[in-house]
């Protein structure tokens, strides 16, 4: 009887611990990713016509202008010669950018999980100097501090990587 018992503990222990939570089928976040070809990140630093303000970020002030980072897109560069009269002169198009600082005419910026260094001394003429590529942790979602399992490296094409995140 005894023995009968511990048998029945044991095999119901064994079956509790055994048992996990199906958490794949969850949704974690309310944000998809935005993917880009490693190949095509490295070519994708270019000066554009201006654009519109959507989702801006970071306000950097270099002489007589303003760049304005929009979140995962690129920097908004505004002419400030005239403080009564500011005027959008172009955009420099960096996916997957969050953040910039400048010194020597050298813009710096990250291009998703790149650090990229861009000659702005005479812009509208940009040029990127250096590429030091993987140095930042993949972009998480707006919602998590991490990137759930079914959008991870794992889980994608190969070669990718997330220059974005867009709401459901």
């Amino acid at each position: 009887m005894k023995t009968l018992r511990k048998i029945i503990v044991f095999a119901a222990l064994l079956l509790l611990l055994s048992w996990r939570p199906d958490y794949d089928h969850l949704d974690w976040t309310e944000y998809y990713p935005v993917l880009m070809h490693k190949a095509d990140l490295e070519n994708s630093v270019i000066n554009l016509q201006p654009q519109d303000f959507v989702n801006s970020g970071k306000v950097y002030i270099y002489g007589n202008n303003i760049y304005i980072v929009e979140l995962y897109k690129g920097i908004h560069v505004i002419d400030n010669s005239s403080p009564s009269t500011p005027e959008k002169i172009g955009f420099i198009n960096i996916p997957g950018t969050i953040d910039v600082a400048i010194k020597d005419n050298v813009l710096f910026a990250d291009n998703a999980v790149d650090l990229v260094s861009i000659d702005i001394s005479a812009y509208p003429t940009i040029q990127v100097l250096n590429r030091v590529s993987d140095v930042f942790p993949e972009l998480t979602p707006p919602d998590l501090d991490f990137i759930p399992y079914g959008y991870s490296v794992y889980s994608r094409p190969v070669n990718t990587v997330i220059v974005a995140w867009v709401k459901k």
